[in-house]
C-alpha cells in the first residue's frame, strides 16, 4: 500500500476523555492519518461498521464494558477479516498477549506508548499487516495463528501432563508434587521438551500449547 495514501482509522475506547485525546494525537502524529469513526465499546463499533464505509484499521481498547476488545476482535475477524486491528492495552502478561493473538489482532501497544511508536504501529499494520514489539515477533505470531497439525501427538502422556501444568501458575516444585515426581525428574522433562519443541523458556512452552490448542486460556 502506498505510504502517501490517507489511512482511515477508527478509535474504540470506553473512556471518552482518553478517546478524544487519542484522536487528537493520531491526527497530530501523521498528516495522512484520518480518524473517521469513534465508539465507546465493541457493540457500538459493530453497529457503526454496518452503516458506514469500512476504515483501514481500528485502534481498539482491550478492557471495555458491554463488549470488550477480545470479543470485538473475534467478531471483526469473522465479519470484516480485512480490517486491521491494533489493540491498545495496559496488559502485558503472556496469557493476555497470547489470548489477543489467538483472537486475531494485527498488533498491540501499551497505553503509555510514545507518539512515535503509535505512528509506526499504525503504519506497520496498514502497510505490512502486523506490528509487534520486541517480545512478540511476526514469525511467532504466524506460528500461533497458523499452527501445524497434530503437534500434540509427538508428546507422551506424562509430557502432556507436564506441559499442561507448566502453563499454569504452579512452580516447578509444585508441579513435581502434583505429578508425584522428584524435582530432578521434572527438570528432565523441562529440558527434554525445550529440545523437542525447540523452545527456550516456559513462555515458549505455553506458546506451543496455545498455538496447537492443547490448552485453553
Amino acid at each position: 500500500m502506498s505510504s502517501n495514501s490517507t489511512i482511515k482509522i477508527a478509535v474504540v475506547d470506553d473512556h471518552s476523555l482518553f478517546r478524544k485525546g487519542l484522536v487528537t494525537l493520531i491526527h497530530q502524529v501523521d498528516s495522512k492519518f484520518k480518524v473517521v469513526m469513534e465508539a465507546a465499546n465493541g457493540k457500538e463499533f459493530l453497529a457503526q461498521l454496518a452503516a458506514n464505509p469500512l476504515p483501514d484499521l481500528v485502534v481498539l481498547d482491550y478492557d471495555m464494558p458491554i463488549m470488550d476488545g477480545h470479543e470485538t476482535t473475534k467478531a471483526l475477524k469473522k465479519d470484516y477479516p480485512g480490517l486491521g486491528i491494533l489493540m491498545l492495552t495496559i496488559k502485558d502478561d503472556e496469557n493476555s498477549l497470547i489470548r489477543m493473538l489467538k483472537a486475531g489482532v494485527n498488533g498491540y501497544l501499551n497505553k503509555d506508548v510514545e507518539p512515535e511508536e503509535l505512528q509506526a504501529a499504525i503504519r506497520s499494520v496498514y502497510q505490512n499487516g502486523f506490528h509487534y514489539t520486541d517480545n512478540l515477533t511476526g514469525k511467532l505470531v504466524h506460528a500461533i495463528r497458523f499452527p501445524e497439525k497434530d503437534q500434540g501427538a509427538k508428546l507422551s502422556d506424562q509430557e502432556m501432563r507436564f506441559l499442561e501444568l507448566a502453563c499454569s501458575e504452579l512452580t516447578y516444585k509444585e508441579i513435581a508434587d502434583q505429578m508425584c515426581l522428584s524435582e530432578k525428574t521434572i527438570d528432565g522433562y523441562r529440558a527434554k521438551l525445550f529440545e523437542k519443541l525447540e523452545v527456550r523458556s516456559r513462555v515458549g512452552l505455553a506458546m506451543f500449547a496455545v498455538k496447537n490448542d492443547l490448552i485453553s486460556l
